[in-house]
């Protein structure tokens, strides 16, 4: 396979498991923020109680060739070691990361879609993300939402020939018939508020709450 298929093969897969507009690259930032805080503590602790050591003793003596030889082995198996570990924390970080960012994402998406009218998104995400609880009560409320609008849509289909009904009423003189026409359109317009009642589009204004009065000097 040539370079260029291969590079195609490679971006999904990487697109897959880090998203560059959700949280996270902030959450694995923070992460490196925090393994270098651990790193820079965990060697200044190890290294420079021996720096010190250096610094104050001859370099001809035993013990300044005893702590010489102690720095050199600390520093060539604690680097090697701290970089294996924090390329491990860097790669559970993606994939832990990604467990969460995933979802998010699929939020993001779902909102969108409700908002631009289309109740019929799938909320579901994989088996390996978390945030499934938050998943299924989003469902549950996509769901809720396209009952009431399908109830709203059922009545508003009755109103057409109702009102076509009524106007033929009208346009041939039969009053009587004009009256049942219209209080059959009445029931309609009542089943259709009450199926739009659960919908709040103004929030309810709270109770101002009592001013404390300034206490008074000398109580």
């Amino acid at each position: 396979m040539d370079q260029t298929g291969g590079d195609h093969m490679s971006r999904p897969r990487f697109r897959r498991h880090f998203l560059w507009d959700t949280v996270q690259p902030r959450f694995l930032g923070l992460s490196v923020l925090y393994v270098v805080l651990v790193i820079a503590a965990v060697s200044a602790a190890l290294f420079m109680p021996l720096m010190v050591q250096l610094d104050h003793l001859p370099l001809s003596s035993v013990e300044a060739q005893r702590a010489a030889e102690l720095f050199e082995v600390l520093h060539s198996r604690f680097w090697p070691i701290v970089i294996v570990v924090a390329l491990l924390l860097l790669v559970h970080g993606v994939f832990f990361s990604h467990r969460i960012a995933g979802p998010l994402y699929r939020f993001r998406r779902i909102f969108q879609s409700v908002a631009s009218g289309d109740l019929t998104v799938r909320t579901s995400i994989r088996k390996s993300d978390y945030l499934h609880v938050e998943a299924r009560h989003l469902g549950e409320m996509v769901s809720a939402l396209r009952e009431k609008i399908v109830r709203i849509e059922a009545h508003h289909a009755e109103m057409i020939p109702q009102v076509k009904r009524l106007k033929a009423a009208a346009s041939r003189g039969a009053l009587r018939e004009v009256e049942q026409e219209a209080d059959r359109l009445c029931a309609i317009v009542e089943q259709l508020a009450q199926a739009m009642e659960p919908f709040q589009t103004t929030a309810e204004p709270s109770e101002p709450r009592p001013t404390p009065l300034p206490a008074a000097a000398g109580f």
